[in-house]
């Protein structure tokens, strides 16, 4: 007779067991089958710490005496997210011990409140929302020994750090610069920081640093960059393939760019910084952030051949005003490349309202890049993408028809012309274009770096020429196709919904494809679909027909 214990899903050994639970998603389910019986316990707590997400101090508070109880569960975590809004920060200063013992920590999110958040918006709200974490202590030990027998950290991957520090030291990355020298580090995110050599002491490489570090990926999202900063941490790794340098879009007092032309993004030791990565770079993003604050360029006269040198770069996203738009232009396209995405985050921020402005300014610059600047080859299937960013003018007004939306979009973001240019340019390469828009989905929008609990906006395709025609979802060939028209006119396939003849419209205010799809008239209303007269057949009866039979 077989006991308790010795029936059911304990007759299996621990490694049956531990495959079970590995395919077991909820987080619950998993401390109930732990609070079942020692075994199962200890089977199943690595599980449930391997990944935690901290929102709030009391949260924080009861995690830290947990781990107190138990030394090992430190070595459960891998994935640890602290993301906590400033009314409960309370407590969450209780887990900086423990983030120094956590020795197969792997990837680490680390957000405080910033001026973002909802509760810095007011005009009239001090902003001292400096980090309960002390990151900047963790990251140097880190890397140098310190009163501890081992380095924290040893097993970190990748760090996504969006906090500030006290007082004065809000935007200071200080002894935090250490993560650039970690030896598993492979990832790294910045937000709002200055990203410059304002240490304590220098931040000098030494030779036999000069590609040693792992790091394959680093994101700066409204950072303050210092070239000359960044020229030394990009001589860090030995094959960075993603760097994505996004310059403040959004300053107030304290965080407002310097204007030291030299050490800007408009230096010419910007491409010199890159090129220490050229063998391995493969995508390259820049916005040069607030246009009232960009620096005159120091145009290098190997600026353009400085970034052909970028021989392994395939993708590359640009905002109108990065000054590395400008080698672009001057026959800088690197030879790899199969994406060019151009953006307007930072002129539109000037724009307001005035969306027609903006597009045609848009236009005329991918228009005349197309015409003008192109390569005698592109890599196969290139794609040139041209992206608006989120505008609050449609929060303005409610538009309940989708179709008479989509008319509005291409009336105000597309030159048809124009991109009709641009499509034909590109397809003679073999090559394509794509126009989209950034949207929220819920009508409420935020900026980046987007916070816990803000929604992350969608990004939506308005044209891709691939469908020639068609503009956010309306085909209008008949519109601007003579050729078409004319064509359907010799053919006598012309033809008209019963709707528009009873308008009294004639076929050229139908605008229809001859196909049996909605017309243009009927698209701009809540329409679903045109109605049409049809033979006995089922098939469309032209308009020679139809006037043949009313005679």
């Amino acid at each position: 007779m077989l006991g308790p214990a010795e029936s059911g899903l304990l007759r299996l050994v621990d490694e049956l067991l531990l495959n079970i639970i590995e395919h077991i998603d909820s987080h619950d389910a998993r401390c109930n089958l732990a609070a079942t019986c020692t075994r199962f316990q200890g089977l199943v707590e690595p599980y449930i710490w391997r990944n935690l997400t901290v929102v709030k101090g009391a949260h924080a508070r009861k995690i830290a005496t947990a781990l107190d109880n138990q030394d090992e569960r430190t070595n459960y975590i891998q994935d640890l997210a602290i993301r906590y809004p400033d009314d409960h920060r309370a407590g969450i200063e209780d887990l900086n011990y423990f983030l120094a013992v956590m020795g197969k920590l792997r990837h680490l999110h680390i957000e405080s409140p910033c001026p973002n958040n909802a509760e810095w918006q007011r005009a009239d709200m001090f902003f001292d929302g400096y980090s309960r974490i002390d990151y900047t202590n963790l990251l140097a030990s880190a890397v140098y020994p310190g009163l501890r027998d081992h380095l924290a950290l040893p097993m970190l991957q990748s760090l996504t750090l969006h906090a500030h520090g006290a007082g004065t030291q809000k935007f200071t990355l200080g002894r935090a610069a250490a993560m650039f020298r970690h030896p598993t580090l492979r990832n790294i995110t910045l937000s709002c920081v200055n990203f410059d050599v304002s240490l304590r002491g220098p931040f000098d490489i030494s030779e036999g640093e000069r590609k040693s570090t792992p790091l394959q990926s680093l994101t700066l999202i409204e950072c303050n960059v210092s070239v000359t900063f960044l020229d030394l941490v990009l001589s860090l790794p030995k094959a960075l393939k993603e760097l994505s340098i996004g310059e403040r879009l959004h300053t107030f007092e304290g965080c407002r760019p310097s204007m030291r032309s030299d050490d800007r993004t408009s230096c010419a030791q910007f491409l010199v910084a890159l090129q220490r990565q050229a063998d391995s770079l493969q995508r390259l993003t820049h916005c040069g952030g607030h246009v009232g604050y960009l620096t005159t360029r120091e145009t290098d006269p190997e600026g353009a051949a400085k970034l052909r040198s970028l021989v392994n770069l395939e993708y590359l996203e640009l905002g109108f005003e990065s000054h590395l738009y400008y080698y672009l232009r001057q026959n800088g396209f690197p030879p790899a490349l199969k994406t060019l995405k151009m953006i307007d985050t930072a002129i539109s921020i000037n724009a307001g309202h005035d969306l027609r402005s903006l597009s045609d300014i848009a236009f005329r610059s991918v228009t005349s890049l197309a015409t003008s600047c192109l390569p005698l080859s592109l890599a196969p299937n290139f794609t040139l993408h041209l992206k608006f960013s989120d505008h609050s003018f449609f929060r303005l007004f409610e538009v309940v028809d989708p179709t008479e939306q989509n008319h509005l979009l291409s009336a105000l973001f597309f030159d048809r012309r124009a991109t009709y240019k641009i499509a034909n340019i590109l397809k003679s390469y073999k090559a394509r274009l794509l126009v989209s828009r950034e949207t929220f989905p819920s009508g409420k929008s935020f900026i980046p770096p987007y916070m816990h609990g803000e929604e992350i906006p969608v990004e939506e395709l308005m044209y891709n020429s691939e469908d020639f025609w068609r503009f956010n979802g309306i085909n209008y060939r008949m519109m601007d196709d003579e050729d078409f028209r004319d064509g359907l006119k010799r053919g006598k396939k012309l033809f008209i919904c019963i709707r528009c003849r009873q308008m009294g419209l004639g076929v050229d205010q139908c605008m229809n494809l001859g196909d049996g799809s909605p017309c243009i008239p009927c698209r701009g209303t809540s329409l679903q679909e045109c109605t049409w007269e049809r033979d006995e057949q089922g098939e469309l009866v032209s308009i020679g027909d139809l006037e043949a039979a009313e005679s």
